[in-house]
């Protein structure tokens, strides 16, 4: 079998005028992922019109990025900074379409081998141009990223990369495994650096991308200065001169800085975003993302209640999501399976969630607590990020609802680079996270891997189950989406019946920029990538 991607010759212009956005409040951004495509999303509140080159913007940023490595950082805020400065062999488009990118075409000629050629003439931004060793280099240190990177569960099965000439790279798989070409398409875990770069500077503060924006400065828990590449090799773009991501981790900080004009956009909740719609200076933009809300346990075989299923189905049919979702979402919000609403027809319908696995049950679950020996309760700490603050707000509320079956909950919140170390090693009982986008719906599901770091930082000697463990590699092995459809199914009901995990909703996210700033969406993927394409008047 042989497949060649074709370069994208068009862009996606669909827009919402600000009242459109205001009108749909509440309801749910119609968005499915079919044939690789999501459809249906809100984008920029303003009409199509020419870009113009030029310009700076400030972005509010709700957390630190922590450090710039390259991959192998756990939290989604180093994305945001990456997402602009490193790239992948292939990327999404806004319609999440895989497209070329530094490889300009491939080839699979068998189920266990891909062929990459390169793009020649693309710069790093310290002016090396990327060959094939760069790529070699790249894809094998993403299997085991050098502090404080962490290994992920993500990465493919590869077993060898080559080099075969300067701009060609075969990479050859261990085993079938349809999630190569997402996971290169997603990026966050697969940039390309220079070969040899770790071994040459401090990767925290330092960064050798070619992508469309390049690192001029870095204080931490301030902010991050990048400015416009003028060698990249999309000659067209960026349209940014200069990009200032600001860290403004309170709210009502954000919302000031709009009002007065300091920043140009940020991300804000429902509510605030509500306050803001009559500011004639200001665009309302929305949209639903892969970043679904979910409680993680840490299952190690150690006599904690939560070892039990019946506890753990009790702790499930106590929380009431809708209650969640109307005080920390204003109602914006939709429940979520262990894969995302809006990731086309792969999640179970919220329906099936609201009626049965995800159903309201006090008196279920005091029986289950009961039948599990624990109808006295027990006392946990829930960890919870403490920004953005809708991590922590979702625990204070399950620490209200579980006190109706005596289970006492101090929520303890944490910055983001202590909560990732935590989570990365396992150190936590139960936290209150957020799960992201993954290049292929396994990804939701790798966590079960018996191999992988997080399944034994988590897991190892507390948590298994076969049946779900043969259908996450059946799923990885099966590359035709109608007969994976109901692995994944099958793979849901596991987990929303034994709760390994705990999905609870899945919330709108809400841009507010200035009308100076076009061309900016919410993109599904939940990163800022459309400041590449944004510009000012």
């Amino acid at each position: 079998m042989v497949q060649k991607n074709a370069r994208n010759t068009s862009r996606d212009r669909s827009r919402w005028t600000r009242r459109d956005l205001l009108a749909r409040a509440g309801a749910l951004v119609g968005a499915g992922l079919a044939g690789g495509e999501l459809v249906g999303r809100v984008q920029d509140a303003r009409a199509a019109e020419t870009p113009k080159r030029g310009g700076k913007i400030t972005w509010g940023m709700t957390s630190d990025p922590v450090a710039m490595i390259p991959f192998g950082a756990v939290n989604g805020s180093n994305f945001e900074i990456t997402s602009l400065v490193y790239e992948s062999l292939l990327r999404w488009d806004r319609r999440l379409v895989i497209r070329p990118s530094l490889a300009e075409s491939w080839q699979i000629p068998d189920d266990k081998t891909y062929v990459f050629k390169l793009r020649k003439g693309v710069k790093f931004h310290s002016g090396k141009e990327l060959d094939s060793d760069d790529v070699k280099y790249s894809l094998e240190l993403q299997k085991t990223p050098p502090p404080p990177g962490v290994t992920q569960a993500f990465y493919p099965k590869i077993a060898s990369v080559v080099a075969v000439d300067k701009y060609t790279v075969r990479v050859n798989m261990n085993e079938p495994d349809a999630t190569m070409l997402g996971y290169l398409a997603w990026g966050r875990y697969s940039g390309i650096i220079p070969k040899g770069l770790y071994d040459k500077a401090d990767l925290r503060t330092h960064m050798d991308g070619t992508g469309p924006f390049k690192l001029e400065e870095y204080i931490p828990n301030d902010h991050t200065r990048l400015s416009r590449f003028k060698d990249y090799w999309q000659s067209t773009l960026p349209y940014l001169d200069e990009i200032t991501m600001k860290v403004l981790l309170d709210e009502q900080a954000r919302v000031a800085a709009l009002r007065s004009g300091a920043i140009d956009g940020g991300q804000l909740t429902a509510d605030s975003a509500a306050t803001l719609a009559r500011d004639p200076s200001l665009a309302i933009l929305k949209g639903l993302t892969a970043v679904f809300r979910e409680v993680e346990f840490a299952i190690k075989g150690d006599g904690k209640p939560w070892n039990n299923v019946k506890v753990r189905q009790a702790v499930s049919a106590a929380i009431n999501r809708q209650q969640i979702i109307e005080k920390v979402y204003g109602g914006d919000a939709v429940f979520s399976s262990k894969i995302p609403q809006g990731y086309g027809t792969w999640p179970l319908s919220q329906d099936a969630l609201k009626l049965k696995w995800e159903r309201y049950d006090v008196p279920k679950a005091k029986a289950l607590m009961a039948e599990a020996g624990f109808a006295n309760g027990f006392s946990v700490t829930l960890q919870s990020i403490a920004h953005p603050t809708d991590y922590t707000q979702n625990a204070e509320v399950i620490k209200e609802q579980l006190r109706l079956i005596n289970i006492n909950v101090t929520v303890q919140p944490l910055e983001i680079g202590t909560f990732a170390r935590n989570n990365g090693r396992g150190e936590f009982e139960w936290q209150s996270t957020g799960r992201g986008m993954r290049g292929d719906p396994s990804g939701f599901f790798a966590d079960f891997d018996p191999a992988g770091a997080i399944y034994k930082a988590w897991y190892q000697g507390g948590y298994n189950n076969q049946e779900l463990t043969d259908l996450y590699f059946q799923g990885l092995h099966t590359p035709d989406p109608s007969k994976r459809l109901p692995i994944y199914r099958r793979l849901q009901e596991i987990v929303l019946t034994e709760w390994p995990a705990m999905p609870l909703v899945n919330p709108m996210k809400y841009f507010v920029v200035r009308k100076r700033l076009h061309g900016m969406y919410v993109g599904f993927e939940d990163t800022e990538r459309g400041l590449i394409e944004a510009w000012v008047d």
